[in-house]
């Protein structure tokens, strides 16, 4: 059950279940859904990562995978009879845990190759997309 508590109505059906559940004696599990990362960050993340790509002769794609590893581990896998270690995807970030990603590639990328990736809203954005939109 999903209540969207910023609405009166949704805090009034909560509100109603959580009674309903309290008069049961029931036994809940309560968790907070996150928003997913957005379109937008993910295009960000794939544009840089192409400018990343093109400046330094690197495939792209793996670059991806040397990014997650980095920022964001490995995670553990039971598969059949055995464990697997897998980097942990983007996809399963929120945005606030995405936001913190692209930020660590930013640094990274101008602390450790000497690389400016812009946000949308700097004055050079519309020339580095330009530039890099056709390598994505």
């Amino acid at each position: 059950m999903i209540y969207d508590l910023s609405t009166k109505l949704g805090i009034d059906r909560f509100n109603a279940k959580s009674d309903f559940f309290i008069k049961k004696g029931a036994i809940v599990d309560l968790s907070e859904k996150k928003p997913k990362r957005t379109l937008d960050q993910n295009r960000l993340m794939w544009l840089w990562i192409a400018c990343i790509s093109q400046d330094t002769g690197n495939n792209k794609d793996y670059l991806h995978e040397f990014f997650k590893q980095k920022f964001l581990g490995m995670e553990n896998i039971a598969v059949l009879d055995s464990n697997i270690q897998i980097t942990v995807s983007t996809t399963k970030l929120d945005t606030a845990e995405m936001t913190n990603y692209l930020n660590r590639i930013q640094e990274f990328a101008n602390t450790e190759l000497g690389i400016l990736l812009p946000n949308p809203d700097d004055l050079v954005w519309n020339e580095f997309y330009e530039t890099y939109k056709n390598f994505i």
